[in-house]
């Protein structure tokens, strides 16, 4: 199944997107974030 789309003009492969939280604060997370298969992730602010 393609589940492909588009998010502010950037290509994603699926729509599973980590939204905001302190699991996006430091870089080794987001790391972890990407392995556990987000297409994308909102940076913590």
């Amino acid at each position: 199944m393609d589940l492909r789309t588009t998010y502010m003009g950037m290509e994603l492969k699926h729509p599973i997107v980590a939204s905001a939280s302190p699991l996006s604060g430091t870089l080794a997370n987001i790391k972890r974030l990407e392995d556990a298969g987000a297409s994308a992730v909102v940076m913590f602010s």
